[in-house]
């Protein structure tokens, strides 16, 4: 997804990322990160957490970086996420894509500031906004004409995603993980549709309409775009 920069946005609290078969919680505290998987009940899947500290958080006009100090070298850091607030305080983006080096806080800062890329990320969302999706409208109704709206906007997610991961792999980036998923979680709420799925629900969706003649046509068109 395209961030946009609201960096005035308060961070600090609990995100959520939808994945495969749950949840992923971020919580960002003054000085620590903390990180754990959860059912979609938000259950814990199991006793372990990752936690890091946060040795600062640097606020530049189109990102947040929280950066963690390397083990190997007190005097350099690295970037633990790179966050793109949104307009809405319920989301924030974590950027994928974002610059992956080891270095000092103003060398950081200074390669940041003159990365003109498109930053590309997931989105994470407050749990009580995560409540409010699930009324949105139920991925079992959706119609022909919706599933090739979600079709053609999935697509070109896809498409800019894959790009940017392959011209960046080899580089000083971070990879990215999941992009069929959370691209097609994301182009779902894009339809107002509620994007709590796992993959089962997922792949059921495709199932009840790859076989459809009008679906089958309209997928040719895509590939011949």
């Amino acid at each position: 997804m395209n961030c946009s920069s609201q960096t005035e946005q308060n961070i600090e609290g609990k995100w959520y990322l939808i994945n495969k078969s749950g949840f992923a919680e971020f919580t960002i505290t003054k000085d620590s990160l903390i990180n754990k998987k959860l059912f979609s009940n938000f259950e814990q899947k199991n006793n372990r957490e990752r936690a890091v500290k946060i040795s600062e958080k640097v606020f530049l006009k189109d990102r947040i970086l929280l950066l963690g100090e390397n083990p190997k070298n007190s005097s350099e850091y690295y970037t633990l996420m790179t966050l793109v607030p949104s307009k809405d305080k319920n989301i924030v983006e974590y950027v994928w894509n974002g610059i992956d080096s080891i270095s000092s806080i103003k060398t950081l800062k200074k390669i940041n500031q003159n990365d003109n890329r498109k930053l590309l990320g997931y989105n994470l969302y407050t749990k009580e906004y995560l409540e409010t999706l699930r009324t949105k409208k139920s991925i079992e109704n959706m119609t022909v004409e919706d599933f090739k709206k979600y079709l053609e906007i999935f697509s070109k997610n896809i498409e800019i995603a894959t790009t940017e991961y392959k011209k960046n792999k080899k580089g000083n980036y971070g990879e990215a993980s999941s992009f069929n998923f959370q691209i097609g979680s994301q182009t779902l709420l894009e339809l107002d549709y509620n994007p709590i799925q796992d993959s089962n629900t997922m792949n059921s969706m495709f199932s009840k309409f790859m076989e459809n003649e009008e679906v089958k046509e309209f997928m040719k068109t895509l590939k011949e775009k």
